[in-house]
Formats: C-alpha cells, sequence, structure tokens
C-alpha cells in the first residue's frame, strides 16, 4: 500500500475568497443605489456565505479523509464551531485520527442501498450534482464503540467518477484486512 488513499477534497481559502467576490458584487450591485445600500449588501452576502451557507456544506465541499497505516484520518467537524473555524482558518485544521483496532464494522451507502466489500463494485452510483445540497448519499460508514462515522464519497466521485469505486474497494481491502 502507498502511504495513504485520499478521498474528498482539502480545504482551502477558496470559501473566504468566494464569499468576498460575491459580497464585493452584491455591494456593487447596490452601490448603483445606494451606498448605505451598498454596505448592508456586502455585509449580508459575507455573513450568509462564511457563517451561514459555509459550515452547513463544509463536509460535502471539503469531506476530506484518508486511510492510512494504522488507521484513519478524517476533518474533526463535529460541531457548528469546528466547521466555522475550518472556514474562517483554513491553515488551522484538526484532523480526527480513528485506529483500525476502533472500527468494529463498516458499509457504504449509496442513495438507499447498502454495500460492503464484496458487492463495492456492482454500484452503480447516479451522477452527482456540483451543487452540494443536491447531491445524492454517498459515504462509507464506520461503526465505533461511540457511533457512527460518516466519510463523504460524493464529492471523489463527482470529480473522478471512473476510478472512485476503485479507490474505494482499495479502501475498504485495507480496512477490512485490519479490522478482521
Amino acid at each position: 500500500m502507498t502511504n495513504s488513499i485520499e478521498f474528498g477534497k482539502k480545504i482551502n481559502r477558496r470559501p473566504i475568497m468566494i464569499s468576498l467576490i460575491l459580497s464585493l458584487i452584491a455591494g456593487g450591485i447596490g452601490a448603483y443605489f445606494d451606498f448605505k445600500l451598498a454596505i448592508f449588501l456586502f455585509l449580508l452576502v459575507l455573513i450568509f456565505m462564511l457563517f451561514i451557507y459555509y459550515p452547513n456544506n463544509l463536509s460535502v465541499l471539503f469531506g476530506h479523509w484518508q486511510v492510512e497505516k494504522h488507521g484513519i484520518s478524517y476533518y474533526k467537524m463535529d460541531s457548528y464551531f469546528d466547521r466555522l473555524k475550518m472556514t474562517l482558518l483554513p491553515d488551522i485544521t484538526e484532523f480526527q485520527f480513528i485506529s483500525f483496532s476502533q472500527v468494529k464494522s463498516y458499509y457504504v451507502i449509496e442513495q438507499k442501498e447498502k454495500f460492503d466489500l464484496t458487492n463495492i463494485l456492482t454500484i452503480n452510483p447516479t451522477r452527482q450534482s456540483i451543487f452540494p445540497w443536491l447531491r445524492k448519499p454517498f459515504y462509507l460508514v464506520l461503526v465505533v464503540n461511540g457511533g457512527q462515522i460518516k466519510l463523504d464519497l460524493s464529492w471523489t466521485q463527482l470529480h473522478d467518477r471512473k476510478n472512485s469505486l476503485y479507490r474505494l474497494s482499495n479502501a475498504l481491502k485495507v480496512i477490512d484486512q485490519k479490522i478482521n
């Protein structure tokens, strides 16, 4: 195995940049009518994007996780504050690590169906939307002592449609070998 098998997109400064650009556009449109309206629209769009849109959609947009030698690393997005911190301070992201010894079982959800290592390559995944709120459920579920951990696969499937299932199959083989 190579060092890691990665899925999803890593967090970057794009949420801040997109928020500023859209805020400037809204402010520019408002400036055509009134300066106070321009400031209001600028702040409204900026606050909406940074404090509502990105924190709510971050796990689908930037749900990076990876299978490593001794376990699985994924972004810590347990609370709103964690997601807000990732949005505003992308260089200071916290990873959570789960050892293979903590994983009791796993399965893949695609739409409403469950799959495992034996039938993973039989999935005929539906096309994923570029809009995160329209994406179909496609994730790996790790069953651990404290419940479940859902790791998103929709971004990988959207951007690497041909190879995503093979990479997932390889990752599941590694997980299966380590937990059994």
